[in-house]
């Protein structure tokens, strides 16, 4: 038997086993794996065609054990958490983090074939040794006012870092039967029917939403707007109807007629804002886009756009667009213009499928996993949501950025064409995962420059 270090000489990481990763078990792994995966192509070829099959052959070649290996990395065996990426992993002055846990849940759960994480149940199938650390690790970061803080971050964070934090811990936790430490903010609004005042100061009161939005430059800056409320959507939701038509009105008034967005140009940009709105709105009490054919075709000019590409969203959200623009059609009634315009992408699939397999190439970092940046923009992740969560001017896979560049797009790209996604991986490369997990201990931190430098200047 012969072991397998190579991909581990750069990056610190100890075991407890030396014969999980082994020539022998990699390629039978890889032999179940592309049988297993020809079978789901297969089954695909009928609804999508066999050239644009073709097409996701090529995307799945660049999906390969190393990424499995990369996750495990990031796990902390003694936190019950996953790090945003290695450079936080191995430095002093960063910890797990809720937002990656939850997204490394769900991806293990969606890829390795496990279940399904469109549910807020994706943490159901993880074994139980695992659920148990995972779930403690959210609980405790829960304050007083429901929210949850990480010890390296504090309370002095974005409301979409909040926002956002709240969802995925408790995604870590209720599905396991249990219940938060406290009531969540939203749980806490609709029990006193008022919004907390932990709500920001625009849902305190009718008045004081119309005044904020009045503020707002959505027909200019729709993606940051579209990302605070996707963010903070069931906020508003909890803080009762009248706060939701005045946004739903709000959002219908401003979004333009001529190309279904919120701004004047069709680009990246605006289909990113398409995206984060289209997303959200069903879960405001059901309400549906304005001009989701105009949004339609707008999205899919985001998906097979030749304008540079310099983060993963660019090409993510004009697939999430597309679907959020079909769901709305749906959620209208009108299945048969869904399906019209389904057909539609189905002619045109091989060609919308390559380009956006070309444009997640962009984001591959060479260690299996996969960048929030292009290599070409010479840009780094170094915060998310405003919380600082990596060191700078590294290159290097992250958890969020590994999760929007690969299976993010293909997800909405295979549910615009009414099929189900092939995982990436399988269950024997499940088991793999876990053993991994299984035989993980820290590594000791290396000091921060960055923290070092912060000290010197004080």
């Amino acid at each position: 038997m012969k072991f397998v270090f190579s991909s581990f000489k750069s990056i610190r990481i100890m075991y407890t086993r030396n014969d999980i990763i082994t020539e022998e078990r990699l390629s039978e792994l890889e032999r179940i794996r592309e049988q297993k995966r020809e079978e789901r192509f297969a089954a695909l070829v009928p609804k999508m065609g066999e050239a644009a099959v073709d097409e996701v052959r090529k995307i799945y070649k660049m999906f390969t054990i190393d990424m499995l290996i990369w996750y495990a990395g990031l796990w902390e065996p003694e936190i019950g958490g996953f790090y945003f990426s290695n450079s936080a992993r191995d430095h002093e002055g960063f910890l797990p983090d809720l937002e990656s846990t939850s997204q490394a849940v769900g991806f293990i759960t969606a890829m390795c074939a496990l279940g399904d994480d469109d549910k807020d149940t994706y943490i159901l199938p993880w074994p139980k040794r695992f659920q148990e650390k995972i779930s403690n690790f959210a609980y405790n970061l829960q304050d007083e006012d429901g929210y949850f803080y990480h010890p390296q971050w504090g309370k002095e964070i974005s409301p979409t870092r909040r926002g956002r934090d709240c969802g995925w811990a408790w995604r870590l936790i209720e599905p396991l039967g249990k219940k938060c430490k406290y009531l969540r903010p939203t749980q806490r609004a609709k029990q006193e029917g008022t919004p907390p005042p932990t709500f920001p100061d625009y849902l305190q009161s009718t008045d004081a939403l119309r005044e904020w939005l009045s503020t707002r430059d959505i027909e200019h800056n729709s993606y940051p707007f579209g990302n605070l409320i996707n963010s903070t959507g069931g906020q508003f939701v909890a803080a009762g109807d009248e706060y939701v038509k005045i946004l739903v009105d709000y959002l219908n008034s401003h979004n333009r007629e001529d190309n279904g967005l919120w701004e004047p140009q069709v680009n990246y940009a605006s289909v990113n804002g398409l995206m984060k709105l289209g997303m959200v709105y069903p879960g405001l009490n059901g309400a549906t886009l304005p001009h989701p054919d105009k949004s339609f075709e707008s999205a899919v000019a985001a998906v097979v756009s030749d304008e540079e590409v310099t983060f993963a969203c660019q090409f993510y959200n004009a697939w999430a667009a597309t679907q959020a623009c079909l769901r709305s059609m749906e959620l209208e009634g009108d299945k048969e213009k869904a399906e019209k315009y389904r057909a539609r992408l189905r002619e045109v699939a091989p060609e919308m499928i390559r380009v956006t397999g070309e444009k997640i190439a962009l984001t591959a970092v060479g260690d299996g996993s996969f960048a929030y940046f292009t290599a070409a923009s010479g840009k780094t992740c170094p915060h998310s949501q405003g919380a600082w969560v990596a060191l700078h001017g590294v290159r290097e896979g992250d958890v969020n950025g590994n999760g929007c560049s690969t299976r993010a797009p293909l997800r909405h790209m295979f549910k615009a064409f009414g099929v189900d996604m092939p995982p990436f991986f399988t269950e024997e490369d499940a088991e793999f995962f876990f053993e991994l997990l299984d035989a993980r201990v820290p590594v000791p931190k290396k000091p921060n420059p960055e923290l070092e430098k912060e000290k010197q200047e004080v």
